[in-house]
């Protein structure tokens, strides 16, 4: 089973701060990933992902208006995104929170700060069920846990 290039990759940040979009972005780039798009909002995220077929998109939990967390949620009601890989990237650190984003179809959950070697094996895995997902060609795959 051979892990998709990385450069082949289309990638969504999401996340209303910045500095946190950036950070992800610039370690994402010195993985690999060529296509790193940015929206500060689920609003811009919905219009950019409308536009472009994403492999991974990275949610932020917390952000004004509709949260990444339910914004995930919308997105696995939809079969068009069965194969996409959402990440939450939140500050919320508690059990309750991993179990319920993965319960509701999060890929990967990462807790914030994350320092660079953490994003590096999260990233792995979740291109392991990219992987997954493309050689099994329907939902049947599971969720990548910590």
């Amino acid at each position: 089973m051979a892990l998709p290039n990385p450069s082949d990759l289309k990638v969504l940040v999401v996340d209303d701060h910045m500095t946190a979009r950036a950070y992800l972005e610039k370690n994402l780039k010195a993985m690999g990933f060529a296509q790193v798009d940015q929206a500060s909002s689920t609003a811009q995220a919905s219009e950019k992902m409308a536009a472009t077929n994403y492999s991974i998109v990275f949610l932020d939990w917390n952000m004004p208006g509709r949260t990444g967390y339910n914004f995930m949620q919308q997105c696995r009601e939809n079969t068009a995104y069965d194969k996409v890989a959402f990440v939450i990237v939140s500050s919320e650190s508690g059990d309750r929170y991993v179990i319920e984003a993965l319960k509701a179809g999060a890929t990967s959950y990462i807790v914030k700060p994350a320092a660079e070697n953490v994003l590096q094996e999260h990233i792995k895995k979740v291109m392991i069920w990219l992987e997954q997902r493309a050689a099994l060609g329907d939902s049947s795959a599971t969720a990548v846990k910590n």
